[in-house]
């Protein structure tokens, strides 16, 4: 069966979505990888396009397969198709799909009958709030559980809010940067970068401003550079002094950057100087991700609040915010809160994935694995140097910088097709949405499979290329 082309893929289906039609694919058997069908499955083509009926399409965009069940750093369709993930599903689970001492923690607590609590208390939540503290730095003494990532964001706005105005009525304004993502929902949405101008904002927050995102590492004078940040807000009437937290996406996800060491370190002197809260996302970049318990480590500086999420359980819907109890507590008892924050099968979970992590070295284990991967994707780079203009990363979170080769520029069009080539291959990765591919494994997953995995996107690319010349 002969692939369609592009412009038939699009049309064929929803808009920024994979194709429905199985398309020949090579067979693979290897070590760590299978594919031994057309893709989409044949037999699943039917059913994905009944996913279209039912879920809306902003929710059909992933790559067209039905998974079945995952292990370790593998996912399995039910056609004896199996592939390396690169995914971690969106940067979530560090040790690995279904541990089998996640499984038991889970099965073991819901056989015992606790099922649901809102803010009632359990041991199992004290217990995971007192872990969590003991793993944050010293200054966080305290745990404001949520369910999902967004929701600690909205929280840690609020928080930070409050504790402004109770130094000044006027000490609520929020600083980010643009291109951060820190979630969906109505709050988190406007702080994350550029993606705050959407059109439905029709009433945008006026106290949310977005900082440039510093991209040159070479830069020395980060506090002259700060300092005209600064005269640029005062020009429109915001002094330092009415600031009250600037949130900080800690690795800028879709691309995996890092912020200079010297500019966050010169943020902090401002932000102490103005009694201003630094705000550290580590939602995907948490619990061993990067090769620390927290990536905003490797700037040497004190986060004055951590939202955290996605790893802390690898498996179950579970976030917080850690911070003093200073900060925490400014908000009065059920001012904000949910009915499933810390839910009892979370917690299990949760506590059993921080143990695995502690037991098997994981985090030293991602540091590690870092040469393993820049090596690899450095050679992949060398291969390939009119398609990808960088790679960047730390740990094991790290992204392919993809543009075009006629003009340059980053080209999102390259990274999806490069993501379904990739799939094909047999390496799970997801469609950021960006002119990039994340590389983003469990931190499990072993360095020969990691090596195994950057060669498929290698061959996935010659064969995108070879079938697509300039």
């Amino acid at each position: 069966m002969n692939s369609p082309s592009t412009h038939d893929r699009q049309s064929a289906h929803l808009p920024n979505a994979f194709q429905f039609l199985p398309e020949s694919t090579p067979r693979i058997e290897t070590r760590f990888r299978r594919i031994v069908t057309d893709l989409p499955v044949p037999e699943d083509a039917d059913r994905l396009r009944c996913a279209v009926h039912v879920f809306p399409q902003v929710n059909c965009y992933q790559a067209p397969v039905i998974w079945d069940r995952a292990e370790d750093f593998q996912v399995f369709d039910r056609h004896g198709n199996c592939w390396i993930d690169f995914s971690s599903t969106a940067v979530m689970t560090n040790t690995g799909h279904g541990h089998p001492q996640i499984r038991e923690a889970v099965a073991r607590h819901a056989q015992q009958g606790l099922l649901a609590q809102f803010s009632f208390a359990s041991d199992v939540r004290i217990e995971l709030a007192e872990r969590l503290a003991e793993l944050a730095p010293d200054h966080c003494d305290k745990v404001y559980f949520w369910t999902v990532g967004s929701e600690a964001i909205e929280c840690a706005l609020r928080l930070a809010r409050t504790w402004g105005q109770m130094q000044h009525p006027e000490k609520y304004h929020i600083l980010t940067h643009r291109g951060d993502y820190h979630g969906w929902t109505l709050g988190a949405h406007q702080v994350s970068g550029q993606q705050a101008s959407k059109p439905w904002l029709t009433t945008a927050d006026p106290a949310i401003h977005h900082l440039p995102f510093p991209s040159s590492a070479s830069r020395t004078d980060w506090d002259a550079h700060l300092d005209q940040q600064w005269q640029a807000l005062a020009d429109r009437g915001v002094d330092s002094e009415r600031v009250a937290g600037v949130f900080i996406e800690t690795l800028q996800g879709w691309g995996a950057l890092r912020l200079p060491d010297a500019y966050v370190q010169s943020l902090r002197r401002w932000a102490d100087q103005h009694g201003v809260l630094l705000i550290f996302d580590e939602v995907q970049t948490g619990f061993g991700r990067t090769g620390r318990w927290f990536a905003h480590e490797h700037y040497d500086t004190r986060a004055d609040l951590i939202c955290i999420g996605k790893g802390v359980t690898s498996s179950l819907p579970l976030a917080a915010v850690l911070g003093p109890a200073k900060i925490l507590d400014t908000l009065g008892p059920g001012e904000i809160t949910t009915t499933h924050a810390a839910h009892p099968l979370s917690c299990a979970a949760a506590l059993a994935n921080l143990d695995v992590l502690q037991r098997e070295g994981l985090v030293d284990a991602a540091r590690q694995k870092q040469a393993v991967v820049t090596a690899e994707l450095q050679r992949l780079q060398r291969q390939f140097p009119r398609h990808i203009s960088d790679t960047r990363g730390l740990g094991l979170l790290h992204a392919i910088h993809v543009i075009d080769p006629k003009t340059g520029a980053p080209s999102q069009r390259l990274a999806a097709d490069w993501t379904w080539a990739a799939v094909k291959r047999g390496v799970m990765v997801f469609h950021t949405n960006q002119p990039s591919l994340k590389v983003c494994p469990p931190l499990t997953i072993s360095e020969e499979a990691i090596v195994e995995g950057i060669g498929a996107l290698g061959e996935a690319l010659e064969r995108l290329v070879s079938s697509h010349p300039d």
